[in-house]
């Protein structure tokens, strides 16, 4: 019978159960191991470090948080209330005063052909690194151990499996949570669907610059649809304060239809957007990051018997609007919780994803459902502003908060 994860702490480096055993031959072991450190690593971490359990997290960046790989919206409690209503842990939705740079009321969305469409939604503007650092201390002042700059691969076994740079170097977990973003090499090599999942129309390559010297309103994230600049997704102006704003876009392939590089696609949006170039004007770049993001819903399956997915790398990324932080800390709170439900009751993992699909489940398919439907109009500008001048800015703001717009759900379901 397993010994009670609050009598691990006892001796963090003998493994239990062992005695005599020469130091050369001591490994480490702990209860669960989660590659990477960002919001939903953390969210686990510091949730079962203080239920008692041995922790540790791999994170590849050699600082919590930094370099930065997203626009940092981070939207309030009482927002996600209303977007993710059956959400039980919603409570660690929350930001430390130090780590917002600064506080949206609204959100605008512009239109190809530049019409304005503005609506209440607060939300905080993070710095990472601060955000990420805060969590990080948590964990670590409740036990769990955190190695930053550390490139880790997952080696199954059939106890969980060995994290570390190489097998030689690695730790042994009996849980592994893959937090490590997408593409996710732990969740393949733990043999989720993965690599299915990769298509041109379900994953989007963001560009982004920190931009500084703005006259841009610091109250008002704004998004862009524009498929000259950002086909397939959308550009974004999101401010930070004193002048600065994150500039980017997103696009998908299939919508390129010029011979462009995304840096080019990036300087038309700053520079030729009737629009955002009026709000940029004088701006000066500051620095430049891309990623990957997943935006066709969670993966087919999201845990085995020894692994959990968590973040994007389980396409835990809300599909109509880019956003994925909140929904980090929500699957990777759960995946805690499935955890911890393993070690004291023998409950199969398949826990998190009965969790995950109860809470947010519906919101995540409502969304996923809408971005197909969308899909067929994006590439026409004319169309597309058409659309949503028909909509509204009641149904847009329904459509970019992962709801059915009223009166559109026949039309969803025949686009989709």
């Amino acid at each position: 019978m397993r010994t009670a994860p609050t009598m691990l702490r006892r001796d963090r480096n003998r493994p239990v159960g062992l005695v005599a055993v020469p130091p050369s031959l001591i490994i480490n072991k702990y209860d669960v191991i989660l590659v990477g450190g960002g919001p939903g690593g953390l969210s686990s971490a510091v949730y079962l470090s203080k239920k008692g359990l041995k922790v540790k997290v791999f994170e590849k960046k050699k600082l919590l948080g930094k370099p930065v790989r997203c626009g940092e919206y981070f939207p309030v409690k009482e927002e996600m209330v209303r977007l993710l209503p059956r959400v039980k842990c919603i409570d660690i939705i929350d930001a430390p005063d130090d780590s917002v740079d600064s506080k949206c009321k609204s959100i605008r969305l512009v239109s190809p052909r530049g019409h304005e469409f503005e609506f209440p939604f607060a939300a905080y503007i993070l710095d990472r690194h601060v955000f990420e650092s805060h969590l990080g201390d948590i964990a670590r002042s409740n036990g769990a151990d955190i190695d930053v700059g550390v490139q880790a691969h997952f080696y199954p076994d059939e106890e969980g499996g060995w994290v570390g740079p190489t097998r030689e170097q690695a730790d042994h977990g009996e849980i592994i949570i893959a937090a490590d973003g997408y593409p996710s090499e732990t969740a393949e090599r733990a043999g989720l669907p993965e690599r299915e999942y990769a298509g041109p129309y379900t994953v989007a390559t963001n560009i982004e610059y920190l931009m500084t010297d703005l006259g841009v309103e610091q109250d008002v994230a704004e998004m862009y649809m524009d498929p000259r600049y950002s086909p397939g997704g959308y550009g974004w102006i999101i401010p930070k304060g004193h002048g600065r704003a994150n500039v980017g876009i997103g696009i998908r392939e299939p919508y390129v239809r010029r011979n462009w590089q995304i840096r080019e696609l990036l300087a038309g949006f700053i520079d030729k957007n009737k629009v955002a170039a009026q709000r940029l004007r004088g701006g000066q770049k500051a620095s430049l990051i891309g990623d990957s993001l997943p935006v066709d819903g969670p993966l087919a399956r999201t845990y085995t018997d020894r692994v959990m997915a968590v973040g994007d790398a389980a396409g835990m990324v809300m599909p109509t609007n880019g956003g994925g932080i909140q929904t980090a800390m929500i699957t990777g709170r759960l995946a805690g919780e499935a955890a911890v439900r393993y070690f004291e009751e023998k409950t199969p993992l398949s826990s998190y994803e009965e969790a995950w699909k109860d809470q947010i489940g519906l919101e995540m398919e409502n969304s996923k459902r809408m971005r197909q439907a969308s899909d067929r109009l994006m590439g026409h500008g004319f169309v597309f502003d058409m659309m949503l001048r028909l909509m509204g800015t009641k149904r847009i703001a329904d459509v970019i908060m992962c709801q059915v717009p009223s009166g559109m759900g026949l039309f969803v379901n025949m686009m989709a």
